[in-house]
């Protein structure tokens, strides 16, 4: 008779280790989540603060063959602090990624601040002579400059030589 508590009493046990097995895992698992959702809360709301629009002239003479590079004026018109350099940019130039090498920003409308804020203009310069196949210069005709940030896209086109 002594034989039935003792089998209840090992089962009991078991159950409870097995139920705080699943308890640790579930968990473990809602912790996952949880952090997953606070991390693409916080993407989604990094990506709907950024905004940025290219204000340069494209008739105004962008690109300075002398010195073999495009200046673009880029004015941050979100709520989102950018690198007061312009490293936080993807730059391709006509279907070519431009390595960050490549690049060279200046904040000209910031008050010696340490980033590009809402309404501040970027000054980005982009080496066209360092790009792959360009050699020596741009070719007359329609060339674009496509940039991104945070999800936020600008397109850029110009032209270089005749009408």
């Amino acid at each position: 008779m002594a034989s039935v508590p003792v089998s209840h009493l090992i089962l009991f046990i078991a159950s409870l280790v097995i139920a705080a097995g699943v308890v640790g895992t579930i968990t473990t698992g809602v912790d996952r989540v949880s952090a997953a959702v606070d991390d693409a809360g916080l993407d989604a709301t990094e990506q709907l603060r950024t905004d940025v629009t290219i204000i340069s002239d494209p008739s105004a003479g962008v690109y300075n063959a002398a010195e073999g590079n495009v200046t673009l004026l880029i004015k941050n018109t979100g709520t989102y602090r950018l690198a007061p350099d312009g490293s936080d940019l993807d730059v391709v130039f006509d279907g070519g990624y431009v390595r960050p090498s490549e690049l060279s920003g200046t904040l000209v409308s910031a008050d010696g601040a340490n980033a590009w804020s809402r309404g501040d203009v970027l000054r980005l310069t982009i080496s066209v002579n360092d790009i792959d196949g360009v050699n020596g210069g741009l070719v007359d005709g329609d060339h674009r400059v496509f940039i991104t940030v945070n999800g936020d896209e600008e397109l850029f086109q110009f032209r270089v030589g005749g009408n």
